[in-house]
């Protein structure tokens, strides 16, 4: 303890210090910067002890209060995949835990980092320890087993006990969060726990560093294996998913096909910015990516979960295949094969660089530069057509009606340039991206997984953590001297209409003008449940069902939506400007306003109709 009586980064033999001292400044130590909570009766001890260190001038973690658990969850697992920080959500009990819903699958899915802290039932009925039952809700609270709930999504779930174990309960929980396969870890501790007295720890461990576990590259024979198949390949191809996690791995993957002439890169998933759309290599699926799929003689599977759906289309059975992922076993999916020819567990930035080297240093590599040579031009002109399709596609329609490539091109067109996008758009997610055509990693985030509604509270979670840190990609992320007053990027949300109800909005505009990070939604209001729609089609596409209309099947919004601008608005106590638009004539006009008011500090929302 210092001289002062304040805790000093160990534990204190002084009583007034509890183990939920040591909770916070075990996450303080590992580099936490913000509690995403929801608060409840199992928490008055983080409480008491952040109302401490609060006074202790102690400014991290901050603590941050949310209305519902989705929306903190789905803050605290953006704010960690733009940052690769790992932060922790506050929950009450077993029924915050189960309110957390979608987003833990999100964050499973999305391989976001995020530590979920939930109190347990108090153990005591009499009064024996502090923090014993007071409320009647903790006789239904104490309910067996309440690590099942995450069971399926969480890397890793454990008690805290006593203030002994803390510091190690909370590192080895970051590491699991952020290592490997990353994604949720989930830590308990009853009120007692919480509320007893902290002991003293041994000094060493505040100078301990936190741990870590780095992926390497790729075996030297699956180097040259996987080298020489793409530098002699015909027609070779990659497909990934969420590449862009690695800055690294995207500017190496972006080496590796300006050496190879003939490489071409397809994103099936869109999740983030994996490949420049302006590079040559790239593919639209718009614009002959199912074509590559079928006729490529050697694929290469990069950071994907899902490369290809075979139902609609799958390589040949001639094509060669190989996998290397962070996660190429796949192990929380139930089904998943590939029938790729080797397999890798590695971190791509090193395996494509080692590729890169490989087929630089090769004695064929001379022999192919003309062949290269001539399929780069190929790629060039279908890359210049491709664009041209989309452009086209993106013309004001006839009828003076928005259609979502014209309004997904004009957010391109009138938008800063590092603007961040965040989007829930569903079955538009691919046009989405193909219009908004990305090249800088790091400026666009989708959800990890299926839970729809993760924009909403994913918006705020980035605007927190581009007030603190500088995300540009040349350097890296750092964080900023003068945060959290420097003025952060402009972040536009991009969410359908369903998803912005299954979003919670009342917690989201109220987050955003409680927390005073105006950013700009846009939803895509297509009049209703499509991707519904769409599966009828697929799974019974001469039933009763797909001959039925979508009002008749009850899945229809046109003429009875909600206002959803309305619900922004009231939730926002009125502080947000909304716009409901149908015509693109007046889309460019309200959308320069809006841009206006979110520079100027206020949050946005346009209410897009689409055709």
């Amino acid at each position: 303890m210092s001289s002062n009586g304040t805790l000093n980064g160990t534990t204190t033999n002084d009583k007034s210090f509890t183990v939920a001292d040591l909770f916070l400044q075990a996450l303080a130590d590992a580099g936490v910067d913000y509690l995403f909570a929801v608060l409840g009766s199992d928490h008055p001890s983080i409480i008491e002890a952040y109302t401490r260190r609060q006074h202790e001038d102690k400014t991290y973690p901050r603590m941050v209060i949310f209305l519902h658990e989705f929306v903190a969850l789905s803050a605290a697992d953006a704010y960690g995949r733009i940052t690769r920080k790992p932060q922790c959500v506050l929950v009450h009990v077993d029924v915050g835990t189960a309110a957390l819903g979608q987003g833990l699958h999100n964050a499973s899915s999305g391989k976001a980092p995020v530590l979920i802290f939930a109190g347990l039932a108090p153990f005591t009925l009499y009064g024996e320890l502090p923090g014993s039952r007071s409320e009647h809700v903790h006789w239904y609270q104490d309910c067996p087993n309440p690590q099942s709930i995450v069971g399926p999504y969480s890397r890793y779930s454990n008690e805290i006990k006593s203030g002994e174990h803390v510091r190690m309960m909370v590192n080895r929980a970051m590491l699991m969060a952020s290592t490997g396969n990353p994604g949720p870890t989930y830590l308990t501790a009853t009120r007692e726990a919480l509320a007893a007295s902290a002991r003293v720890e041994p000094e060493v461990q505040k100078t301990r560093p936190i741990p870590t576990c780095k992926l390497g590259g790729l075996p030297s024979d699956a180097v040259e294996e996987i080298g020489n198949a793409l530098l002699f390949a015909v027609r070779p191809l990659v497909v990934t998913g969420y590449l862009g996690r690695s800055h690294e791995a995207v500017k190496a993957l972006k080496d590796l096909a300006d050496l190879v002439g003939t490489l071409r890169v397809f994103d099936f998933e869109a999740r983030t910015v994996s490949f420049p759309a302006s590079h040559p290599a790239t593919l639209f699926r718009a614009t002959g990516a199912a074509a590559a799929i079928k006729s490529a003689d050697v694929i290469m599977v990069i950071d994907a979960d899902v490369p290809w759906i075979p139902t609609k289309v799958k390589p040949s059975d001639s094509a060669k295949i190989y996998h290397i992922d962070i996660d190429p076993r796949k192990d929380r999916m139930m089904l998943f094969d590939i029938f790729a020819a080797g397999s890798y567990n590695a971190e791509a930035s090193v395996a494509l660089e080692q590729l890169r080297h490989c087929i630089s240093i090769s004695p064929w590599l001379a022999s192919q530069q003309l062949n290269f040579r001539l399929q780069r031009q190929e790629l060039e002109e279908a890359h210049a057509k491709g664009l041209e399709l989309l452009a086209e596609r993106a013309k004001p329609s006839e009828d003076g009606l928005l259609t979502k490539d014209y309004l997904f091109a004009s957010l391109r067109r009138l938008l800063p340039d590092d603007a961040i996008f965040v989007s829930d758009s569903v079955t538009n997610q691919v046009p989405l991206m193909e219009q908004l055509q990305l090249n800088i990693p790091g400026c666009s985030f989708s959800k990890g997984g299926s839970g729809l509604g993760w924009a909403g509270g994913a918006a705020v979670g980035i605007k927190l953590a581009t007030d603190i840190y500088d995300t540009n990609h040349h350097r890296g992320i750092q964080r900023r001297e003068n945060a959290p007053t420097y003025n952060s990027r402009f972040v536009c949300e991009v969410i359908g209409d369903g998803s912005f109800v299954f979003g919670v909005p009342s917690a989201v505009y109220w987050a955003q003008h409680r927390f005073r990070i105006p950013f700009l939604t846009i939803i895509i209001n297509n009049g209703g449940w499509k991707a519904t729609r769409g599966c009828i089609n697929d799974v019974h596409p001469g039933g009763m069902a797909a001959a039925m209309t979508d009002d008749g099947l009850g899945i229809d919004l046109k003429n009875d939506g909600p206002d959803y601008c309305g619900i922004a608005k009231s939730a926002a106590n009125g502080n947000l400007e909304a716009w409901k638009v149908e015509t693109w004539e007046a889309l460019d006009g309200i959308l320069k306003k809006a841009v206006d008011e979110v520079k100027a500090g206020k949050g946005a929302l346009i209410d897009a109709v689409i055709k």
